[in-house]
């Protein structure tokens, strides 16, 4: 028996002890328990697979239980099942089941003092600047992309920010900052010819390993006081991560709004109330995001983004291109299309 426990557990990077916690509940041993091992940490977050496969004649009951998987890229980690419930394999099938990364435990004396996070400081040559810096995060993708004749530039900053990060409840809220400008670079004077300005407030929370939901506010502007253009929308948007193998994952990330207060004018014919995103990428590889807003009315607008990362140096070649209404805020009701390529720095 503990040959054959062996055998399996250096298949399947197991250790004997942990496969043998899961044989526990069979009534014969035969039941093979094969994990795929995941590429890299961060793959490992989207969830791993493990089979429990029936090698026997008759059908045989596994109860889940935590177990640890090497990574392709020889990391160790625990993984713990999704469901623990029992699962009955019938005779020569298999079960697939879903495990998560085990939650880190962190063991504290009963007496030692809780350290509230400190400042982060940087030295830079206008002195030092401190903050609470690791309490941002990505949020719309920072790029900056170049276009020929009339497309000319497109730059575009975002961030998110977690006021309450860790304090139970409130650490899902998010105040987020985007801005995107396009600057007219084919003049002689480069002037920027228009600005799109969106804060959002909003709630964020992990539904499981694989949704992502948010509902908040979020407020677009062209930034001006004569001519100004102005949206309010209340909005829920989620997004779910599918891996499919090789470190490859697909995502859907739908979104729904409506608008509140005055100012938008008829903004909201060439808007909608929804948008449908999608993506497919690797880590470390190829990525191809688009977005369709407005798709069940007749004025829509869809997004392209398409990057790769440069060797290892956190910078991107990005490659974005728009076709439709509201491009910037300014031409909301004017329909265009345009194709840029640069770098980005988020995606």
């Amino acid at each position: 028996m503990q040959t054959m426990l062996a055998v399996v557990a250096n298949a399947c990077h197991i250790r004997p002890m942990i496969a043998l916690a899961l044989l526990a509940a069979a009534t014969q041993l035969q039941l093979r328990i094969v994990a795929e091992p995941p590429a890299s940490v961060a793959a490992a977050e989207a969830g791993v697979t493990v089979f429990v496969l029936n090698e026997g004649a008759s059908e045989a009951e596994a109860t889940p239980a935590a177990m640890e998987v090497v990574t392709a890229d020889q990391v160790p980690l625990r993984i713990v099942p999704v469901d623990p419930a029992p699962a009955r394999v019938a005779p020569g099938g298999f079960r697939a089941l879903r495990y998560r990364l085990a939650p880190v435990q962190v063991a504290a004396a009963p007496t030692a003092p809780v350290v509230p996070k400190g400042e982060t400081v940087v030295a830079t040559a206008a002195g030092q600047s401190v903050g609470l810096l690791d309490r941002f995060e990505p949020h719309a993708p920072i790029y900056g992309a170049f276009g020929l004749g009339s497309d000319a530039a497109k730059l575009q900053v975002s961030l998110a920010f977690r006021p309450f990060d860790g304090a139970g409840a409130l650490d899902g809220v998010r105040l987020a900052w985007t801005q995107t400008m396009f600057w007219a670079i084919e003049q002689s004077s480069g002037p920027f010819r228009a600005t799109n300005y969106s804060p959002e407030v909003y709630y964020q929370r992990q539904v499981d390993d694989r949704i992502v939901a948010a509902a908040g506010y979020a407020h677009d502007s062209n930034g001006r006081d004569a001519g100004s253009i102005d949206v309010n929308r209340i909005f829920a948007s989620a997004s779910y991560v599918l891996p499919i193998g090789g470190d490859w994952r697909i995502e859907a990330t739908p979104k729904l709004w409506t608008y509140v207060g005055t100012g938008y004018r008829d903004l909201d014919r060439y808007w909608g109330n929804m948008s449908l995103g999608g993506a497919i990428g690797q880590v470390d590889g190829l990525r191809i995001a688009a977005s369709l807003r407005n798709p069940l009315g007749s004025h829509r607008a869809g997004e392209l983004y398409v990057s790769y990362p440069l060797a290892r140096t956190g910078i991107y070649l990005f490659g974005q291109a728009f076709a439709g209404y509201g491009e910037a805020i300014d031409d909301y009701a004017l329909r265009t299309s345009s194709a840029r390529l640069g770098v980005a720095f988020t995606r």
